[in-house]
């Protein structure tokens, strides 16, 4: 018995969902990283001293930037990840958990480029296209676990 197929089809799905916003926050996080070294600044004082740059009070702009946008996603993807986790643990169809859950992951995607360049309408645009797709997994488990 393959328990991905036959008693949670969408598991493959949420998988693949997970996976990918890992990647992308591990990007993000990377990103600052350097970035923070390329500008030679550091507002912890022994980080200063081992990357031999300058203690300042606060990050240099970009550095903020990627931080801002690590802020988002700790505030947004555990939200989506529970609500997927619940879709699938009630059921759900694997083709519409694809969908809902790519849709999601590209949203995220495009809303950190967005961030990053400082594009807005664009950033709420799809913040907002992010939580319709949130908002949509939710009534969908509200409606399965209405049975």
């Amino acid at each position: 018995m393959n328990l991905t197929t036959t008693t949670l089809p969408a598991l493959p799905a949420f998988a693949w969902a997970l996976v990918a916003l890992f990647a992308k926050t591990s990007l993000t996080s990377l990103l600052q990283v350097v970035s923070r070294a390329r500008a030679g600044v550091f507002p912890i004082a022994e980080d200063a001293r081992l990357m031999r740059g300058r203690s300042v009070a606060a990050e240099a702009p970009f550095v903020q930037r990627c931080a801002n946008v690590w802020r988002n996603d700790t505030e947004n993807l555990p939200l989506f990840l529970a609500l997927a986790l619940a879709y699938v643990l009630l059921g759900a169809p694997a083709a519409s958990a694809q969908w809902l859950f790519g849709a999601y992951v590209l949203i995220r995607y495009a809303h950190t480029a967005v961030f990053l360049l400082g594009l807005q309408p664009w950033r709420a645009l799809l913040y907002l296209s992010g939580m319709t797709v949130c908002w949509t997994i939710a009534i969908r488990v509200a409606t399965l676990a209405a049975g």
